[in-house]
């Protein structure tokens, strides 16, 4: 599996190339270099060079067939992981999902294939009640936490905690697939999936005092368990008395702590959206860095993986923002690093 794995990580986009995409004329030029690439068999039956929607929905696609792809080429409890891994997308579509059926609008932009568990799309979207959706999540891991957040949901009128529940569940589930692993695996994919836990901690802490000024109970409740630094003591130590700027800059410690010159402003909005970039390209950073040690770890798998997702993540902004004629100075800046 890891000599596979390292023959495609020889096929990612490179720089050059995203400058390329970037100072493409229009969709039609970026789609024409990305059909020269990796993913150009996935976009061969995208047609029109404005259906971002479908172009967005065969990258996703493509990406679920690589973790599949990936996951048969591994066995017993490497196997279950990568499954966890593969079951982000799910837990990533069912919050689009969840944002158009309460902003009743924007069904083309759902993804619509299946990716582990059968999720009823459509009667979710024409549901009245998040107990009805609850009640139509029927077997799925999802049931359960949406409906212990259905209360402070209904109370804040807000997806947020709904959000923030689907995320717990799914990475508890993918620590105790960690701690199946052998011991060499589980210490690596214990230190990536921890920093893929703590960027989702500072993200949604900061959200939290930004758009709904929680208390620090309520942000022990949110917080997801098993993050490499930002940890429940730290949060508690940095929460309480700090205005925006002061908590980033007390969250951002250790591996984060060189945070970089924009992320000090004022304009807390600007801020948080440089902040996920930030956080985004550290994390590559550290894939990169799981990928020069020993080469027989579940260390390449998950590399590979996040790495192909920040891909295509960096496509999805390209055609997004080849459609609102942004310059490509500007495209570049909102890529990350891979």
């Amino acid at each position: 599996m890891n000599a596979r794995l390292r023959a495609k990580l020889s096929k990612l986009i490179l720089p050059q190339q995203y400058e390329q995409l970037a100072r493409g004329a229009d969709i039609a030029a970026v789609l024409d270099i990305l059909r020269q690439t990796e993913y150009g068999g996935s976009l061969r039956t995208v047609m029109s060079a404005g259906d971002i929607p479908r172009a967005e929905a065969a990258l996703v696609e493509q990406l679920i067939q690589c973790h599949r792809e990936v996951a048969a080429h591994a066995k017993g409890e490497v196997r279950r992981f990568i499954e966890e891994l593969t079951r982000k997308f799910e837990v990533e579509n069912l919050k689009v999902v969840l944002r158009v059926w309460k902003a009743k609008e924007g069904r083309e932009f759902i993804y619509r294939g299946q990716i582990c568990n059968e999720i009823p799309i459509d009667a979710i979207l024409d549901a009245e009640t998040i107990e009805e959706i609850i009640v139509l999540l029927g077997e799925t891991p999802y049931r359960k936490p949406l409906a212990e957040a259905r209360e402070k949901y209904k109370r804040a009128d807000s997806l947020f905690h709904l959000e923030v529940a689907l995320d717990k569940e799914l990475y508890e589930a993918t620590l105790t697939a960690v701690q199946e692993l052998s011991p060499p695996d589980k210490r690596i994919a214990s230190r990536l999936i921890g920093i893929e836990i703590d960027i989702l901690n500072i993200n949604s802490i900061l959200r939290a005092r930004r758009y709904y000024n929680l208390g620090l109970a309520d942000i022990m409740e949110v917080m997801i368990p098993g993050g490499l630094q930002v940890r429940e003591e730290l949060v508690r130590e940095a929460y309480p008395g700090r205005d925006h700027a002061g908590l980033m800059s007390a969250l951002l410690t250790g591996l984060y702590g060189a945070a970089p010159h924009s992320l000090r402003t004022d304009k807390e909005v600007q801020a948080l959206h440089f902040l996920e970039g930030f956080l985004r390209e550290t994390y590559s950073r550290e894939l990169r860095k799981a990928l020069g040690g020993f080469p027989f770890t579940i260390g390449t798998a998950i590399a590979y993986l996040r790495l192909r997702k920040m891909e295509v993540s960096n496509i999805i902004t390209v055609l997004n923002a080849k459609a609102f004629n942004l310059p490509p100075e500007e495209v570049v800046g909102s890529l990350v690093r891979v």
